[in-house]
């Protein structure tokens, strides 16, 4: 039952760019891999890896429109330790799948040298995820993630539709954060209760903080926000992690 969820979840807000003539961003697809650093190995070690995947990948068309990034954990519980969270995106599944069909049939010998910097069975989960809005220069340093219910008998659409007006009125008051809705799909762990992730980026830590700021002075001058807010719905479980771009 929470499969079917997450499904019809995903497939309303994917069928919301078709419907609406407003500008809204399209969907894409995203991959997450918690990792955990052998004893001595660090980010070092992985980012020498990393520029070894880069000429790799390079080497074919299957990666051109792939991006990557080190998420690093700054404010977390510690209930799931990890050095860090490689994420990996793509425009759509088919040329997300087209990387991951030519990793699996080329990438032998990486895979040989990540296995001597990372402890095996971590987490990986694949994800449709939507852009609610991005920041001034579309590059992010800091990101908030959390997880997030919907209020009774809303859908995904209807609080998209919201939180999508909510933040075009506060890009005119001076915010500058980047947002995401994030529907987990495979590897999402039996234990996960949610109905999506939610992603609030900045460029860097210190906007986060002046964002902050600006959105208390400006709340009451919302609407949008008390039209968000009535939608009902809570968000918990946050964590943060500063973001070391691998490829872009």
């Amino acid at each position: 039952m929470k499969f079917l969820l997450s499904m019809s979840l995903i497939t309303s807000v994917f069928i919301y760019a078709d419907d609406h003539d407003k500008p809204v961003y399209e969907p894409n697809v995203a991959e997450y891999y918690v990792s955990v650093f052998k004893d001595g190995k660090d980010m070092d070690d992985m980012m020498k890896w990393a520029e070894k995947f880069n000429s790799w990948a390079d080497e074919t068309d299957h990666f051109d429109d792939y991006v990557a990034a080190l998420l690093v954990p700054y404010y977390h519980s510690g209930e799931q330790p990890h050095d860090f969270v490689w994420v990996g995106i793509s425009p759509n599944p088919e040329e997300m799948h087209k990387g991951n069909d030519h990793w699996f049939n080329n990438g032998t010998k990486l895979l040989e040298e990540l296995n001597k910097i990372l402890e095996q069975g971590n987490q990986t989960t694949y994800t449709w995820q939507r852009t609610v809005s991005e920041t001034p220069s579309g590059q992010n340093g800091y990101v908030v993630y959390s997880d997030c219910k919907l209020g009774e008998g809303v859908t995904a659409v209807q609080f998209y539709d919201a939180y999508y007006a909510y933040a075009e009125a506060a890009k005119k008051l001076g915010d500058v954060a980047g947002r995401k809705m994030i529907f987990p799909g495979t590897g999402t762990p039996s234990t996960w209760d949610y109905d999506f992730v939610q992603a609030v980026s900045t460029e860097t830590i210190a906007d986060y903080g002046k964002n902050w700021t600006n959105f208390w002075n400006n709340a009451e001058e919302m609407p949008e926000l008390q039209a968000l807010t009535d939608l009902g719905g809570s968000c918990e479980n946050e964590r943060s992690y500063g973001i070391v771009p691998v490829r872009q």
